[in-house]
């Protein structure tokens, strides 16, 4: 990708998840990180596509930012949404 504009790197991460709940229903929730495609991988280890995401409005790699700056990605959003429609369940 080293030759694609940067008008054209643009990207979206997406995380689904789905419950099942004893009663049959689905709960389905999605989260969206969406941002570029690095042009230079980033540090390694942390999150799976990380070295490579730089999120819109940041200026760097996700794996190369802070908790409090990467505390909305694509992951925590959907597990928020999730969470909260189980909480319905328990009132």
């Amino acid at each position: 990708m080293k030759d694609v504009e940067e008008g054209k790197r643009t990207a979206k991460f997406v995380c689904v998840l789905t419950t099942i709940l004893e009663n049959g229903e689905k709960i389905i929730c999605k989260g969206e990180t969406k941002g570029k495609i690095a042009l230079k991988c980033g540090t390694m280890g942390k999150l799976t596509f990380g070295p490579v995401l730089i999120p819109d409005g940041y200026d760097r790699v996700l794996n190369d930012m802070t908790e409090e700056e990467i505390g909305h990605t694509h992951r925590q959003l959907a597990w928020k949404e999730l969470l909260t429609k189980l909480e319905r369940y328990r009132k």
